[in-house]
């Protein structure tokens, strides 16, 4: 699953990283190294969504990439509503990644993809901070 990477012999689940860990041989001390003697890390949970979420809101910005474009190439001005999602999109992902880095531990780090209940502990209909992200126009 996405937050553990199996169990331990007395069945207690194993936490997968927040951080960015530097991989060693089976002494500990000796870093694995790639072909070009660069140290061989494992991407931590915080890296891995932080990845996805600028990923995320690449693809919701690309979809009007053309009106900046346009913009560049013939000065026609970019559509009000345009502008202001696109400004919306890059500061939900700034905060979204901030509240990544914010997390102290998993619990914490868990509590971002918990969607939002009401005081009956019924779902509002909104999503997880992690997904948090603005209506498409």
């Amino acid at each position: 699953n996405q937050f553990y990477k199996g169990r331990q012999a007395d069945g207690s689940l194993i936490e997968r990283n927040l951080a960015d860990v530097n991989l060693t041989e089976e002494d500990g001390t000796t870093p694995i190294l790639d072909a070009d003697g660069n140290q061989l890390v494992e991407k931590g949970l915080k890296t891995k969504w932080i990845e996805q979420t600028k990923e995320t809101a690449n693809n919701l910005l690309s979809k009007w990439d053309w009106q900046v474009v346009r913009k560049s190439e013939k000065n026609t001005a970019i559509d009000s509503n345009v502008a202001t999602y696109r400004d919306a999109i890059r500061t939900k992902c700034d905060s979204i990644e901030t509240a990544i880095n914010n997390c102290s531990n998993l619990t914490q780090f868990m509590t971002l993809f918990d969607a939002p209940v009401d005081s009956n502990g019924n779902p509002t209909g909104d999503p997880a901070p992690i997904y948090d992200f603005p209506d498409e126009i």
